[in-house]
């Protein structure tokens, strides 16, 4: 995972070309020891890595002029014929699409006029991703550009470079988009191709359309197969370190004869060494970065002199400087009949340093739930501003959800200025959306219920009927008021008035202070702080209105019926719940458990490298070396309140990474389902640990269907071979279908889940024994650069459990999950009309 970017800065092609017959034949003769290899195509780019370099800001500015240098170099006036003269591929439409927003019409016309050149490409992804994005967010990586421009480059190839994996919902949106070629450029740091590299196949979608792939090299490895030692120093400087530079004309890929034997000697051993394990294609692919810091590098135009030299001096095999579209056709027409084809998710190696911002991916997560019920049709439909706005939230979280999570030192120097820096702009990409996406939601439902008579109106924004506790602070009540009134049907829904977080007053004592009120300012315990009532049954993508009234509504009387049978560990925490109609429990023992995993050690980040690439016998008794487990223990008995619809169980755990840590576990009496919050305070550490959250459910060896980008697999069955099977990136949920029924876990916040147990740096290929044992990844610091070093403090995390007949027709795991976590939207409308003036000017999108 890295970034780069560089100053702009004009080449003058260079050709001054030599030939000597002899060379010539000792060139073909040592040819002739290749087998299959005949040609090298060359694929010149800049990696971009938001933030690996330089501040993200810095970044995507360098990433600007670089484009500035591929456009001039592509139009530079030139005597070479079309196949010496330069070719550049546009990594990530971001950088394009930043670069158009800026330029005045007469640079537009030279970007355009580059591209039609066909030495210009500019490929169909906005940037490389993680595997976190969901179906909107694809969307909008695929629609980054303006149509115009989108029309005129016609993408046909996407790129991935430095990432291991790639949700099939991204290739599934390129394929809709006509796009049928991906250029993989695999980091093996920590993870792996599924396959040998480089070689291709063709990738199998559900629906049975294929993606031509092409696991190439790691983005920069081209260098490398002509010179034996990089270019750079440092090896990471910001491109403002004017101690640095990029590498000038005549510095590298020089164009002198005894420089171009000397490449060309090491490139036959290189290829000679492909050829020796199995490589057997007459092309081979590869891509070259600038050697400034490699990522985030500037084009370098004498790479297409290199390219002329040698072939004018009848060095075999022949180079070819290209583009990604053209090399990948080529390949398919080569190969494409003989290609192996092979289907399911290609999961991702890398997404576990996602873990190490969770309160950042807690917030984005929110965004999206926000955005979605923002643009639900429960409004109306989407007029332009609102779709410009919920553009500009989608693209923040795809930024979000970008590789990058750090730069180069965000491990070593967690608290410099520059690591604050760059985390502070990528963390502002979760919350920025986050508060848009809210601003977003209460114009759409303020222009949708100020005109309808006085109420309190409850909006379900979801797919499915909801039913719930709504909560509401009572300072939203002007008024002494004791229920709710359905003007439909006269039933009257009682207020109940419990303790909360209560602002600028002094707390009374200690009682009004929870646990986990560290601060001791405000009171969060205060009598009487949240009004809230039940709602049964609210319509899918409805809005119900309610009265508010002063009369008093007795509260609803606690069934005399059984409805859940409960069992309970010594401490008063509940081990199963079983509802009629059920013959196993929703849940088994161990449900909220809580473990660490520490990784112990002398430079334990480095020994944790050192084990991942060990063959597995060796890297398994390193496991158990390295790597120490620690659960939670109860130190207190559970609390137990109930009312007339849900029992809640509260209780406090024991830690010793911990300042506090608080569970709660809410039974709803009249449906299978449970809802489980942890809380808890990370101390300060830099170590590397990970953090599970636990749930189980009784369904024996059936393995779960999850789901990524909208699209369902199974794990450890529906993916590609040699993918990451150690832990998985998905939606919000798991679904177990048995003959017992269906049980369905939903995760908030951690879209990080492994089953049975935690599989830190197990390799595993198989599934576990128990994967109905849930393990929640909800921290993870292990990464030893790119991610985040140290978060901690207060942290949430909210699972939901539900239980269906399985005779009943199947309900939509995601559309249920989204029902489970969208909480509904209140809208408060008074008798008095709102000002046509605030309408227009402040409710409106």
């Amino acid at each position: 995972m890295k970034t780069f970017h560089a100053q702009m800065i004009i080449y003058l092609p260079v050709a001054c070309f030599m030939l000597v017959a002899p060379a010539v034949l000792l060139a073909a003769d040592k040819s002739k020891e290749l087998k299959m290899i005949r040609r090298v195509d060359i694929i010149h780019l800049s990696h971009t890595d938001i933030g690996f370099t330089d501040h993200p800001a810095v970044c995507r500015q360098q990433q600007m002029r670089f484009l500035d240098v591929a456009i001039d170099a592509v139009l530079a006036p030139t005597d070479l014929p079309p196949e010496a003269q330069f070719r550049w591929t546009a990594e990530a439409t971001l950088s394009v699409d930043d670069w158009w927003q800026a330029a005045d019409d007469a640079r537009r016309k030279d970007l355009l006029k580059a591209i039609d050149t066909g030495r210009l490409e500019i490929t169909a992804m906005a940037m490389n991703q993680t595997p976190t994005l969901d179906a909107a967010e694809w969307h909008t990586i695929l629609h980054w550009l303006p149509e115009e421009v989108w029309q005129r480059a016609k993408p046909r190839a996407a790129v991935q470079d430095d990432v291991n994996g790639f949700p099939r919902a991204g290739a599934i949106g390129l394929l809709d988009r006509g796009v049928d070629n991906l250029l993989m450029g695999i980091n093996a740091t920590l993870g792996e191709a599924p396959f040998k590299r480089p070689s291709a196949f063709w990738w199998k979608m559900p629906d049975g359309r294929r993606m031509f792939v092409w696991l190439g090299d790691s983005y920069p490895e081209g260098f490398s197969y002509f010179f034996p030692d990089s270019w750079r120093r440092g090896p990471v400087p910001e491109s403002t370190d004017t101690r640095y530079r990029p590498p000038r004309p005549g510095e590298t890929f020089r164009t002198d004869e005894a420089t171009l034997r000397e490449a060309h000697a090491h490139l036959l051993t290189r290829l000679r060494n492909l050829e020796s394990h199995g490589y057997a294609y007459p092309t081979l692919i590869i891509s070259t970065t600038n050697e400034w810091r490699i990522d985030n590098d500037p084009p370098f135009p004498p790479l297409a002199d290199f390219v002329a030299a040698w072939n004018r001096l009848g060095l075999e095999p022949q180079l070819r400087l290209t583009t990604v579209r053209e090399a990948l056709q080529q390949m398919r027409e080569e190969i494409g009949k003989s290609a192996p084809e092979h289907e399911g998710e290609f999961t991702d190696w890398w997404a576990d340093g996602d873990g190490s911002g969770p309160r950042e991916v807690a917030a984005s997560r929110r965004a999206k739930r926000l955005a979605a019920a923002a643009t639900s049709p429960v409004w109306g439909p989407l007029d332009p501003n609102a779709k410009r706005a919920a553009d500009t939230i989608y693209r923040d979280l795809c930024l979000f959800d970008e590789h990058t999570w750090g730069s180069g030192d965000s491990v070593s120097q967690p608290h410099s200025l520059d690591t604050w820096a760059q985390y502070n702009e990528k963390s502002r990409m979760a919350y920025r959306p986050m508060s848009l996406a809210k601003l977003l939601l209460s114009q759409r439902a303020r222009t949708a219920v100020y005109g309808l008579p006085e109420g309190l109106y409850v909006a379900n924004t979801a797919k499915d009927p909801w039913s719930g506790w709504i909560t509401m602070p009572v300072t939203c009540l002007r008024g002494d008021f004791h229920s709710l009134e359905d003007p439909k049907t006269g039933q009257r829904i009682p207020l109940e008035f419990v303790p909360g977080y209560r602002q600028w007053v002094r707390p009374k004592d200690d009682h009004e202070m929870s646990i986990s009120n560290t601060s001791q300012t405000f009171p969060d315990n205060s009598p009487n702080q949240q009004a809230r009532f039940w709602v049964q049954d609210l319509d899918a993508q409805s809005i119900r209105r309610l009265l508010l009234s002063e009369k008093t509504a007795e509260p609803q009387p606690q069934s005399e019926k059984k409805t859940v049978e409960v069992t309970l560990d010594e401490h008063g925490w509940p081990t199963s719940a079983t509802w009629p109609g059920m013959t196993k429990p929703l849940f088994d023992a161990g449900t909220g458990d809580f473990l660490s995993v520490d990784v112990q050690g002398f430079a334990a980040r480095w020994a944790f490298l050192e084990a991942f690439g060990k063959p597995d016998a060796e890297r398994l008794k390193l496991r158990g070396e390295l790597l120490k487990e620690v659960p939670a223990v109860a130190n207190a008995a559970a609390e137990v309140q109930q009312n007339a619809h849900t029992t809640v169980y509260t209780q406090t755990l024991e830690h010793p990474r911990l300042k506090w840590f608080i569970r709660r576990l809410e039974l709803f009496h009249d449906q299978p389902r449970a809802r489980l919050t942890m809380r808890f305070h990370r101390t300060e550490s830099e170590l590397p640990e990970v953090f599970f959250a636990v749930c189980n459910v009784p369904c024996g060896r059936q393995l779960p269907t999850l789901s990524n980008g909208g699209l369902p697999f199974v794990p450890y069955e529906d993916q590609l071979p040699g993918t990451c099977r150690d832990y998985f990136t998905i939606d919000a949920w798991a679904q177990y279908p048995t003959p017992a029924g269906r049980w369905l876990w939903t995760t908030r916040d951690a879209p990080l889940v492994t089953f049975g147990q935690h599989n830190v740096l197990a390799q595993r290929n198989d599934p576990p024994e128990n994967p109905g044992r849930i393990l929640s990844m909800v921290f993870n610091n292990i990464w030893f650069t790119n991610f985040v070093a140290d978060s901690h403090g207060a942290f949430e995390f909210q699972y939901d459990l539900a239980w269906s007949p399985a005779d009943q027709p199947a309900i939509d795991p995601g559309q249920q999950t989204d029902t489970l976590l969208f909480e509904p939207q209140v809208v408060i409308n008074p008798e008095l009309r709102e000002s046509p003036v605030y309408t227009k000017r402040l409710h409106q999108p």
